[in-house]
């Protein structure tokens, strides 16, 4: 079990509306553990839904862009949880194949294009330095405007913090989860 308790049920009104208010509204899985456990302080789980949520809506950094990014940081980052959930729901929703998901943790080479061989360098270089080289901007700048390059850097981001979350309260991933690759 994690570190911190997650919210258990029945819920007030409020604690289920902000529990429910998480995640894709298709989504077909139970309210998410780290959901359960950011609700015990409401005020701030509502504050980081919104941020959240924003890399979803009205974006303009394409789908597989954003999920190959995000992969690669929880990969980078060791965020089993994290990337479990992103690997089995969005994966597929973005056209990020299991074994896609698979290398981004292990390393392996899959055919990735040119232009996601330089994102991944870029989630690469970002989390080892916290920065982009002019060369990596400009890289990056062949497949993505400034907008999409800005919007990445703030998922990025945002799933480090994430992950730094799940990591620290040492959450286990949830039975539809997609497993951390054995051979990682």
């Amino acid at each position: 079990m994690s570190r911190v308790a997650p919210l258990a049920p029945p819920w007030s009104e409020e604690d289920a509306a902000g529990i429910n208010s998480w995640g894709h509204p298709d989504r077909s899985y139970e309210p998410l553990l780290l959901v359960r456990c950011l609700q015990r302080h409401p005020a701030m789980a509502a504050k980081l839904r919104k941020l959240g949520e924003s890399l979803y809506v009205d974006t303009k950094l394409p789908p597989r862009v954003r999920t190959i990014a995000i992969l690669r940081i929880c990969a980078l980052v060791g965020c089993a949880y994290e990337w479990g959930g992103q690997a089995a729901f969005w994966g597929p929703i973005a056209g990020v194949s299991d074994d896609e998901c698979d290398a981004l943790v292990t390393g392996a080479d899959v055919g990735w294009s040119s232009d996601e061989k330089t994102l991944i360098s870029a989630v690469d270089e970002l989390e080892h330095t916290g920065s982009w080289t002019a060369k990596t901007w400009a890289a990056l700048g062949h497949s993505l405007s400034d907008e999409q390059r800005m919007e990445l850097l703030i998922a990025v981001g945002w799933y480090r913090t994430i992950c730094t979350l799940c990591n620290g309260l040492d959450l286990p991933t949830e039975g539809w989860m997609r497993s951390w690759p054995a051979s990682a």
